[in-house]
């Protein structure tokens, strides 16, 4: 059975682009918890990962870290001596074991048993009731670390099973965890008990981050005696009592006296009278002007009790009912109707409630919910005739595509684009039409940037739209050709993809296609110098006239993003930083995160370049949320830069340890999930640091490794004497966090002669 929840697909999809979440599922007993971990944990292991699972226990809540004892024990030699490193439990067939963590002598704690042999418990620390033990986390994590690496590196997932049982200690640790795994293929599932009050503490330490995923399961599998009660009270009502019962339960089993009646076409006064046998016998309670099932765990066992026919015409006039209520109802009134429609049938016109709720919650930016909505409109497409379903198939997928780009789902989401290209095509679509579709995609798959599989559909796409001479979705596809190649560092691919999309714009005499030529040779010259930095200088304002023109907004911030980049690289900092900020303001209001990140990374950098730390805070804090609530994964270009900037801050507040977190994470990642600009410049900061803080054997290997490759090439020239320099330029790069040369304004006069003397 197929995993269907998009916070899972997620989960998985990121470990396989080297991050991490944090999962939390949330169910009572008997609501498929197990089911859907099992399905979890059995696609981890049989295809890349190894699985540690830890249970909390009742002996464990008063012993620190007991219940931690899954992810490493020591091991006892002969004569009772602890060992130095931690080995885990017996990893699955096929899995690779996770390394010993190291722990020096000096830190592992001991006691002793009455029969005077050392006793140790989870990562050396002795059993005792009270007090947290030092440095553990630290510890733990430094010897995962080495899985995350080198040729043999793979993820990890720990299961945390029955959480809420855990002691306090062992609960923050677990959470110490959660806050490193969004650099790491390290994936936390933390399973809850939501009938057990001590899940709420997991609950308030958790929600609001937006790191976090969370998937919450259904009413449990009722008692079969509870069910044999109600069969009996239902059989003894009237039928007019029955249909208002039935009503009341599928709204969930509380609604207000005047809605139920304007669904029953009755007055209050004849809702009163007919509802008064299931009053009598327990199943309906009226206090005021509400009306309500008493016993709340009841309400599914009830829908599952009436007869089919009855429950789908039900929900039929309950939906028929609500949309009278409200000519223009707020979202979660949308989709409650359209559900109703849809447990009716799977018709066209649930179809239709569907869609709409999805096109809301996409501008709402509820991805996730667009995403099981379009999933379910889709599945009621069986129902239209086939010359009907030909003209709205192809819409539908596109939307699901730019609701999975954006929900952290690129491979369906890669699905679903070439279903939606495909499906037009064999509708015979106008150009406009699939145009129209097309564009609104197109800030999604720039925010996810150059990832292998998009940009391979992507030029196939374009291919057989110039075959099919549908030339302006060619256009707009090809457009983002030139972005990738600009970030993959290759220049010549770059000018060659702008000029085919600059030709085929030409093609046709639209002003925004024009512009959508000028953008492509503006981002091609980008990465360029002198004469042609400002010819894309030049380019891009061109085609922002033109777009802005054409009304075409998101375009145009695309393009203006790129404008901001030119402008930095010829030293107008503060009229890029103007830029952006003018930019941040209208993209909140336009609800674009995917362009609004760019701009945020912008101006965090710049504020970093000018010294400006403090002001860089909230510009890294708004685009680490907006990364999170697209769920970005490598090779997201504004997501590396976001690590970069962070790594960097940390590093110049003296946060080593984070800032030498940050830059390994991206000089870990594989070549095809990284782009050359940002590794590249990790790895130098890398050196720098380890210089900086008296580990020159580390700072060395750093070095030689960038020596040695092709991305010395990618660093500013000025730059690349530094690998020769390490000492020295060390002692003035705050811990490898300072600005490159070329990336901010020289200091003043007076604020130079000041640094002179502070001795930098």
């Amino acid at each position: 059975m197929p995993i269907r929840e998009p916070a899972v697909h997620r989960a998985l999809e990121g470990l396989v682009d080297r991050t991490g979440r944090t999962l939390v599922i949330v169910g009572t007993p008997e609501t498929g918890k197990t089911a859907l971990l099992s399905q979890l944990r059995a696609s981890i292991e049989g295809a890349f990962g190894r699985v540690v699972t830890i249970e909390g226990t009742y002996r464990g809540r008063s012993v620190p870290f007991g219940a931690l004892e899954g992810l490493g024990r020591p091991s006892l030699d002969p004569d009772g001596a602890a060992t130095e490193g931690i080995e885990p439990p017996e990893a699955s067939a096929g899995i690779a074991p996770m390394a010993p963590v190291p722990i020096a002598p000096e830190s592992i704690g001991r006691s002793r048993r009455r029969d005077g042999r050392v006793r140790t418990t989870f990562l050396g620390e002795a059993t005792r009731t009270r007090g947290p033990p030092a440095r553990i986390p630290d510890e733990f994590w430094e010897g995962l670390l080495p899985e995350f690496r080198g040729e043999e590196a793979h993820p990890v997932a720990l299961f945390v099973d029955e959480a809420a049982l855990f002691d306090t200690e062992s609960r923050e640790f677990v959470l110490d965890l959660s806050r490193r795994a969004r650099h790491r293929p390290f994936l936390i599932t933390i399973s809850l008990d939501a009938s057990a009050s001590a899940a709420a503490v997991w609950e308030e330490a958790l929600l609001g981050r937006t790191d976090v995923d969370w998937v919450r399961l259904g009413p449990p599998t009722p008692d079969p005696r509870e069910v044999a009660r109600l069969g009996e009270l239902l059989t003894g009502l009237a039928p007019g009592a029955l249909r208002l019962l039935g009503y009341l339960t599928l709204l969930g089993g509380e609604a207000s006296v005047v809605s139920l009646a304007r669904i029953a076409h009755l007055s209050v006064g004849q809702l009163r009278e007919a509802v008064r046998p299931a009053v009598a016998v327990g199943l309906v309670r009226l206090r005021d002007d509400r009306a309500a099932v008493p016993d709340a765990a009841s309400v599914p066992v009830l829908e599952g009790l009436f007869a089919e026919n009855d429950r789908r015409r039900w929900h039929r006039e309950v939906a028929e009912g609500l949309h009278a209520l409200s000519a223009e109802p707020p979202l979660p009134r949308r989709i409650e109707i359209a559900h109703h429609y849809l447990a009716s049938a799977q018709d066209a016109v649930a179809m239709a409630r569907l869609f709409e709720a999805a096109e809301f919650s996409l501008g709402l930016l509820e991805y996730d919910q667009a995403t099981r909505l379009l999933s379910e409109a889709i599945g009621c497409l069986g129902s239209l005739p086939p010359a009907e379903r030909l003209g709205v198939e192809p819409e539908m997928h596109l939307m699901n595509a730019r609701a999975l780009f954006c929900s952290g789902c690129p491979v369906e989401a890669e699905a679903e684009l070439r279903e939606g290209v495909d499906g037009a095509l064999r509708a015979g679509t106008s150009s406009a039409d699939l145009a129209s579709w097309l564009e609104p995609i197109l800030p999604a798959l720039q925010a996810i940037g150059p990832r292998p599989g998009v940009a391979t559909t992507l030029v196939e796409l374009a291919e057989r739209l110039h075959d099919a001479e549908m030339i302006e979705p060619e256009v707009l596809l090809e457009m983002l050709l030139p972005t990738y190649d600009v970030e993959r560092h290759l220049p010549a691919r770059s000018h060659a993809e702008a000029l085919r999309a600059a030709q085929n714009a030409h093609r046709l005499r639209e002003r925004h296609l024009q512009a959508l030529g000028l953008f492509a040779m503006g981002v091609a010259r980008v990465p360029a110098s002198g004469a042609e930095l400002h010819q894309a200088e030049r380019f891009l304002r061109a085609s922002r006239y033109l777009l802005r023109d054409s009304r075409r907004w998101e375009l145009d911030y695309i393009a203006g993003e790129f404008e901001c980049r030119v402008l930095e690289r010829q030293g107008k900092f503060d009229q890029a930083l103007t830029l952006r900020r003018q930019s941040v303001a209208a993209l909140e209001r336009a609800r674009l995160p995917s362009v609004d990140l760019f701009h945020r990374v912008g101006v965090a950098r710049i504020l970093l370049n000018r010294g400006d730390t403090a002001l860089a805070d909230e510009p890294l804090a708004r685009a680490a949320r907006l990364a999170d609530h697209m769920h970005l994964f490598p090779p997201a270009p504004a997501l590396l830069e976001l690590w970069l900037l962070e790594g960097r801050r940390d590093a110049i507040a003296g946060g080593v340890a984070a800032a030498r977190e940050r830059f390994s994470a991206l000089v870990d990642l594989p070549p095809t999930l990284s782009l050359p600009r940002f590794r590249a410049e990790a790895m130098l900061r890398l050196a720098l640091l380890e210089q900086a803080v008296g580990r020159p054997e580390e700072a060395r290997r750093h070095a030689e490794r960038l020596e040695g490759s092709e991305l010395l090439a990618v660093l500013p020239e000025p730059v690349r004497g530094w690998l020769h320099e390490l000492p020295a330029r060390a002692a003035a790069s705050q811990h490898g966090g300072a600005p490159l040369p070329g990336t901010s304004e020289p200091p003043a006069p007076v604020e130079l002669k000041r640094r002179e003397q502070r001795g930098h």
